[in-house]
């Protein structure tokens, strides 16, 4: 190890990857303001039991824990939709309309790095609150797919409701131990492992069949057919006509095509009540962004709201659109004796959305180009 190693799970961004980061950034932000979306900046620290009060204390092994001189523990924030829970249950209890608001922040979770995952990572994203309707879910999933789109990259979103799982689950009669680890086997998509716990344990045959088809039950609401052997299960019914409406709203938005039903999404946070989704590139094996509906959280901020949203993974994008091979701007080089001239030149490419760079070494416009490869001169 020397004095010069970067924190594992950390990186840089080089000037030719943080350019692809802003204008990821900047278009972004722009379609979030034009959505009608107004930003919120939040401390990088909370305390402890502000997170806690949201996630529960599942999260505490991905937390970065710090204490401040009071002795009060403070963490590293390891997402947003906790932070704006507060910053709503706060400033804003008393707003009738919908609020809508957006966030661009790092964000810290003590987990192993691995490629797409980071211990310090970048997101953008937004919070539909107090709108409990299908319409809302319909908007902020269609946001997220425009995200997408303007990048030119070929991506799906996949759609599930959390209702189908959780009621499955909560008529199982199983403990929550058998639960938990029938969820976390759902999220890998673990197979094998599903079959060999459901094997061991004693319940409903319909429900069995059902829990290990989940992972792969996908496509359009026909594969919903394939749930009617638990349709009595209480809420299953209901889950299944909002998931259903959702999909038929994303069809007047236009983007039908991009969406598929695929009930192994669960997401890994359990303060989702609905629709949940994410979004998928061929060009990477996980996801690009995530979201859903998390209509109780507020409740534990005392602010009861129905709440939606998503976020998406900067560096994710980043990927994808690196093995897309997406081509940044031309540059300019302005080179020449008359300094005025230069300048002037510079400024009028400036002008027309060109990156111009003024040689400052009187180099020779041949010694420009063999410098700087790849770049235009003028």
């Amino acid at each position: 190890m020397n004095n010069y190693e970067i924190v594992r799970g950390t990186k840089d961004f080089l000037p030719d990857e943080a350019a692809l980061k802003r204008d990821f950034e900047n278009r972004t932000v722009q379609t979030f303001l034009e959505w009608g979306y107004r930003e919120v900046i939040t401390p990088t620290f909370e305390y402890l039991e502000v997170i806690e009060g949201g996630a529960g204390n599942n999260l505490r092994q991905e937390l970065f824990l710090l204490q401040d001189r009071d002795g009060r523990l403070l963490v590293l924030r390891p997402e947003m939709t906790i932070p704006i829970a507060r910053i709503v249950s706060t400033k804003f209890r008393d707003t009738d309309e919908p609020l809508r608001l957006f966030y661009n922040a790092n964000i810290f979770r003590h987990t192993m790095p691995q490629m797409g995952r980071y211990k310090e990572f970048y997101q953008l994203g937004v919070e539909l609150i107090g709108a409990p309707g299908k319409r809302a879910d319909a908007e902020v999933i269609a946001l997220a797919a425009e995200i997408l789109g303007q990048q030119e990259l070929e991506f799906k979103i996949s759609l599930n409701h959390i209702g189908i799982f959780t009621s499955l689950l909560a008529e199982s009669g199983l403990n929550e131990q058998a639960k938990d680890s029938i969820k976390a086997l759902v999220l890998k998509k673990d197979l094998v492992g599903m079959g060999e716990l459901l094997s061991g344990l004693t319940m409903n045959p319909d429900f069995k069949r059902v829990l290990l088809e989940l992972p792969v039950i996908h496509g359009g609401p026909e594969v919903l057919n394939r749930l009617e052997a638990i349709r009595k299960v209480p809420g299953v019914d209901q889950a299944i006509a909002e998931l259903t409406k959702v999909y038929e709203l994303l069809a007047i938005y236009g983007i039908q095509q991009d969406v598929v039903i695929d009930l192994g999404i669960l997401r890994g946070f359990d303060y989702y009540t609905g629709i949940v989704f994410e979004g998928y590139s061929p060009q990477l094996g996980y996801p690009l962004l995530g979201g859903g509906r998390y209509d109780k959280l507020l409740d534990k901020f005392g602010c009861p709201q129905a709440a939606t949203g998503f976020a998406v993974g900067i560096e994710r994008v980043l990927l994808a659109l690196q093995n897309r091979g997406a081509v940044l701007p031309q540059r300019w080089i302005v080179s020449g004796s008359d300094l005025r001239a230069v300048l002037k030149k510079a400024r009028d490419l400036r002008a027309e959305g060109h990156i111009a760079e003024v040689d400052i070494q009187e180099n020779s416009e041949k010694d420009v180009i063999a410098k700087l490869a790849g770049a235009k001169t003028g």
